[in-house]
């Protein structure tokens, strides 16, 4: 079972989000977060497991949002390809992106680590609704 590990969100670009119990997730991305309706990325996610690693390797935890992610999620395959689909209570989200471009610049990052460009995912909000703490979630390969 996949599940909700944190929701985070914040009012400026390059600030670190910070965690909240619930959110609506609207067309164009989290309402309330600073990067709703700035491109078709409008929801950042990282898997627990993958920051659980990277904390083991860094020697300290990242506080939920410390590397600019709007959603932490245990449970979910690493491999997941673009073009899946993640339904969240009424939200269903679209991965749009693993990952950024190579090349790509990222500005933020947190004690000098940044997950999002390796082992990030990139969601587009297809179903708008209430996701909250602890909230399970399913997928379907749609590809």
């Amino acid at each position: 079972m996949s599940k909700i590990e944190a929701i985070c969100i914040s009012s400026k670009r390059q600030e670190p989000k910070r965690s909240v119990p619930c959110a609506s997730f609207l067309f164009g991305g989290i309402d309330g977060d600073s990067h709703r309706g700035v491109s078709e990325r409008e929801v950042s996610l990282l898997r627990s497991e993958d920051i659980s690693a990277a904390e083991s390797q860094a020697g300290f935890s990242f506080p939920p949002g410390a590397l600019a992610e709007n959603l932490i999620i245990s449970g979910l395959p690493k491999d997941l390809p673009v073009g899946t689909e993640l339904k969240i209570a009424d939200v269903s989200l679209l991965l749009v992106e693993r990952g950024k471009k190579p090349g790509e610049p990222h500005s933020y990052d947190y004690r000098g680590w940044c997950l999002l460009p390796d082992v990030g995912f990139f969601l587009k909000v297809v179903d708008e609704g209430i996701v909250r703490l602890g909230d399970e979630v399913s997928w379907n390969f749609s590809n």
